[in-house]
């Protein structure tokens, strides 16, 4: 059995978040990658600073990995593109520094058992 990759991002990406962390915001809010809201104003329960808050784990999971594979495939309001590198990505998500990017790379490469993800790879190997 292998993990998907778009999962395994979405594990990188929620550990840089303290998801395991039960004192972290992305662990009480039960939103593992701190998706925002853009819908219409009371349609979502949401922090005062945008974040969505689900009611259970599996909802906030399932909430990230529909946003996290829009943004793959280039078609959220984020700008980027199937094209764009990891890095891009995970710029998005707000892990700018370059220790932070290492650190997801490093969770991949043992999540999906390959040493081929860099911060430049391109967004569309995560669509395979």
């Amino acid at each position: 059995m292998s993990v998907s990759r778009i999962e395994a991002l979405h594990d990188a990406i929620a550990s840089t978040k303290g998801w395991n962390n039960p004192d972290s915001q992305s662990y009480q809010l039960r939103n593992p990658l701190l998706v925002k809201s853009f819908s219409k104003p009371g349609k979502n329960e949401i922090t005062e600073d945008g974040y969505r808050v689900f009611s259970t784990q599996l909802a906030g999971v399932r909430a990230g990995l529909f946003d996290l594979d829009l943004k793959v495939r280039g078609k959220s309001r984020a700008g980027i593109k199937d094209t764009d590198l990891l890095e891009n990505l995970l710029r998005v998500f707000g892990i700018l520094e370059l220790g932070g990017q290492k650190s997801v790379v490093k969770y991949l490469k043992r999540a999906l058992k390959t040493e081929d993800i860099s911060i430049k790879t391109p967004l569309k190997w995560f669509l395979q």
